[in-house]
């Protein structure tokens, strides 16, 4: 009897499907040659985000009929726009925040904050930033065509383009697999109806990949003007931050910072420091054209959203959901993922992706509130999804990988549908409208 050994760089013919095997072990000077439609990294993240975007169409398309009649003075919920029932997929894609983006493309920021009876400031658009609803204006100037069939088309579009520099990235950096794993994760999350929707999701995610991939490639000019962009997309840019200081303590510690290691030191120092003050960006901007102090906070609150540390609302969630063993399995929870993250499991994926897995769940954590609005921000935190391809790559189940992550394709449209159906279709106005 014959006994043999396989190592994970060289697993044995027997856990190791053929069809894995070939998918995740290219020969990558052979893909470079081909045409570039041909190439895996290119067709393969298109074709699963297209695939996902296909049953979005249909489910939206099929419960857009539940939606009831939303006319102008609607209680429970503003409505600028008026729809009747069952509007469709377009209409049912364009709700919620949309109308506020659609209000900036159409009409632009308002120059006076408007205010409540008691003098407090109103629900306005200078909430949302600016770089999504102020190219669909564009377009729609452009082009002629309405709001709604162009902001879904757009964030759609975009959403293409995010996965493939996902792809890029992950496959460049950390592998195949996890490449693949992220593509199809992320695509059927439970809240990736959001990429087609006339929300910001899916130009956050190419502006957070894209800086990654552009740090790492050490363009930092244009690092510094993709955070620019980034800073009015969505108010993530201050998670950048322990991104762009891994990034500089690795090249320090590899002795790695060129010929002139302290102007290194300074210019990475001075751009972790243009990135945080970056989140000050757009509230200025508020507070300038609107000539009122304080505006951006003061909007804020008028969504009873409040700008400063929100870790004990995550803390009273846990235990208004499961009580004290919800709050214990919260501590454990945050416990494994530091364990996982401070060993050789993570360190692989370069201190790019490895600061932003970091930094943006305590992001989530420390800054946002406890909204129906945190599932759609998990989007963002897409090195969850590499957890979950070294977790299928464990030996006792890494010959039937292929198999679970067909299965997680399904539970995730599954969960797609659910999302459909009660984020983002409104059947009634009773008290729970915001589940």
């Amino acid at each position: 009897m014959t006994v043999t050994s396989a190592s994970a760089a060289a697993p044995s013919r027997r856990s190791e499907p053929r069809l894995g095997h070939r998918f995740e072990h290219p020969d990558r000077q052979t893909e470079l040659r081909q045409p570039f439609w041909r190439r895996f990294p290119v067709w393969f993240p298109f074709a699963v985000f297209g695939v996902s975007r296909l049953f979005v169409w249909v489910a939206a398309t099929y419960l857009s009929r539940y939606q009831i009649p939303l006319p102008i003075g609607t209680a429970n919920i503003r409505i600028f726009y008026p729809t009747p029932a069952d509007p469709g997929y377009n209409a049912v894609m364009s709700g919620w925040d949309g109308q506020w983006y659609r209000v900036i493309a159409e009409q632009g920021y308002p120059a006076v904050l408007p205010r409540v009876g008691w003098g407090g400031i109103d629900m306005n658009p200078w909430a949302f930033f600016p770089v999504f609803p102020m190219t669909v204006g564009l377009l729609m100037k452009v082009t002629g065509l309405p709001f709604a069939l162009l902001a879904p088309t757009l964030s759609t579009v975009i959403g293409f383009v995010a996965m493939y520099m996902l792809f890029k990235l992950v496959d460049q950096v950390v592998g195949r697999w996890e490449a693949i794993v992220a593509v199809v994760a992320t695509s059927f999350f439970i809240a990736s109806p959001a990429f087609s929707a006339s929300y910001t999701e899916s130009t956050a995610l190419l502006g957070v990949v894209t800086v990654l991939w552009l740090l790492r490639r050490r363009h930092y000019w244009w690092v510094a003007a993709t955070l620019l962009a980034l800073s009015l997309s969505r108010n993530v840019v201050i998670a950048m931050v322990p991104v762009i200081l891994a990034h500089a303590v690795v090249r320090w510690r590899q002795g790695d910072e060129g010929t002139h290691p302290k102007r290194f030191r300074v210019a990475m120092g001075v751009l972790a420091a243009y990135a945080g003050a970056l989140t000050w960006l757009w509230p200025t901007i508020v507070t300038i054209a609107t000539d009122t102090p304080n505006a951006y906070n003061d909007t804020m609150l008028a969504w009873n959203i409040e700008t400063k540390i929100k870790l004990y609302l995550w803390w009273n969630l846990l235990y208004d959901y499961w009580g004290v063993l919800g709050q214990v399995g919260g501590v454990v929870g945050v416990a494994a993922f530091a364990w996982f993250m401070l060993s050789r499991h993570s360190w692989r994926w370069g201190p790019e992706i490895w600061g932003w897995a970091g930094a943006y769940p305590a992001y989530i954590i420390l800054v946002t509130s406890t909204t129906p609005s945190r599932v759609r921000y998990a989007l963002l935190a897409f090195p969850m999804t590499l957890v979950i391809a070294w977790f299928l790559k464990l030996r006792w189940w890494r010959r039937y990988r292929y198999w679970v992550l067909a299965l997680i394709v399904v539970a995730g449209a599954a969960q797609m549908w659910w999302w459909t159906e009660h984020y983002l279709v409104i059947e009634n106005l009773t008290d729970d409208l915001y589940p």
